[in-house]
């Protein structure tokens, strides 16, 4: 058998702009870069001959050159072949980055074990392994040359002769969705870029598949059985929030013989933490998302990053006082301070307390306050008086309303009280002209 790395998606040059912070965007940008020297990690580890990579290295046919000499560097770093196919997000049509002057150029100055394969044709790769792995292997890409496929990019293989390539395993690198999967049937794709049905599309039921010991595919960015032999092994580093089942931040680690079926083993590569959670706030409901937030961005080990390295998406629900939601809102500004990430989707409803209704309708030192408060919160009580004298509003506008005048309120009762001049004891009082002295007589005319 022999032993390789199989590994898709890595897009690099991802812009991430939904992070608005620039040096935040930058270290997630610069983290996929640090995923291929990960990938080195497992290579040696688990004595990889070489590495596949079943399309979209990068993000875009059009990456700065920054961004193509950081991938070949790191690239390079894996100090094993490295076979790639394009994708839809780097596709190998003419003009595209794969021709470029600088890319030809980097290549042969960084990164001489990096193999493009760009036709739809058999590649027979020696290997240097031992006595009991085979001399060689057949490697069968299917490249995308345009972003959008209309055939099948696995077509050709229907109709090739495997004759000359004995005992040879063969390899199968393809990027696109299919239909096929083990676990029911449903059509996959890269939901980062939603596309036209039969667009992409693998018909991995049309290929003939006992001649193939291997399909490596590439574009669902998680890791998936797609039939025994057929796997997509996920993006190496964890690049959206995850949909439900989802196993990304993956790559597989395959041993495949000709003939038998591989065994592939999923191994962890992602750093980043991409938190999805639903909060019912009830009560002391912000201190428990609080402490929630703490937990799941605890480092998992030593030396490991923590909140620094994680991105939330959480949906919030349920009533809170006007306390609570000024201790609500203090715990996201800290969080999203500290997250590379946050987002959220606050659906929380404001029900004042009758404490706290009371505190700010009786302020006999602030009248115009409690008269504020007394009247939104009879607005939304509905009341006949409060309909007479102020149009109707959301019951959501006013309760905004009675928050923001708490907010103040409570802003106004924190302020350090103005310096007060000293005070004078009763002699000092009584007798204010001691303490001055006399005026001048006028001098005589």
């Amino acid at each position: 058998m022999i032993s390789f790395v199989h590994t898709a998606d890595w897009q690099i040059g991802k812009p991430f702009a939904s992070i608005t912070d620039p040096a935040k965007r930058a270290r997630v940008q610069q983290e996929r870069i640090e995923a291929i020297r990960r990938i080195g990690s497992v290579v040696r580890e688990r004595r990889a001959a070489f590495v596949v990579v079943a399309g979209d290295l990068f993000d875009s046919p059009t990456p700065t050159n920054a961004v193509v000499a950081a991938a070949l560097d790191a690239i390079a770093s894996l100090e094993v072949p490295v076979y790639c196919i394009p994708g839809n997000h780097d596709h190998g049509g003419p003009g595209s980055l794969w021709d470029q002057a600088f890319f030809k150029s980097e290549h042969r100055r960084l990164a001489a074990n990096f193999h493009l394969l760009l036709e739809p044709e058999p590649v027979v790769v020696d290997l240097a392994g031992g006595a009991a792995e085979p001399a060689s292997v057949v490697l069968l890409p299917c490249p995308l040359r345009r972003r959008h496929e209309a055939d099948d990019p696995t077509a050709w293989i229907r109709t090739l002769d495997f004759t000359p390539f004995g005992e040879r395993p063969r390899i199968m690198i393809a990027h696109g969705s299919t239909t096929v999967f083990a676990s029911g049937g449903t059509s996959q794709a890269d939901d980062e870029e939603p596309t036209a049905a039969g667009i992409n599309t693998l018909a991995l039921d049309r290929l003939p598949l006992d001649e193939l010991d291997y399909l490596a595919l590439g574009d669902w960015h998680g890791f998936l059985a797609a039939g025994p032999k057929a796997f997509y092994s996920g993006a190496p580093e964890v690049d959206r929030f995850p949909k439900p089942g989802q196993r990304p931040g993956q790559v597989a680690v395959v041993a495949a013989a000709r003939g038998d079926q591989p065994r592939v083993e999923p191994v962890a590569t992602g750093r980043f933490r991409w938190l999805v959670h639903a909060f019912d706030l009830g009560d002391d409901g912000p201190r428990q998302l609080d402490d929630w937030l703490a937990e799941a961005a605890r480092p998992t080990a030593p030396g490991e990053p923590g909140f620094d390295a994680a991105l939330a998406r959480l949906e919030v629900s349920g009533s809170v006082s006007l306390a609570q939601r000024a201790e609500f809102d203090r715990i996201v500004e800290s969080w999203t301070a500290r997250l590379l990430r946050l987002d959220l989707d606050d659906q929380t409803v404001l029900a004042p307390s009758a404490d706290e209704i009371r505190e700010l309708a009786e302020r006999p030192g602030d009248p115009i306050i409690a008269r504020v408060a007394t009247e939104l919160v009879a607005m939304l009580d509905g009341t006949a008086a409060a309909a007479a004298t102020a149009p109707a509003a959301e019951p959501d506008v006013i309760r905004r309303a009675v928050h923001i005048l708490h907010a103040l309120v409570t802003a106004a009762d924190t302020e350090p009280a103005e310096a007060q001049p000293p005070a004078c004891d009763a002699r000092t009082a009584a007798e204010p002209a001691a303490a001055l002295p006399a005026p001048a007589e006028e001098a005589a005319p």
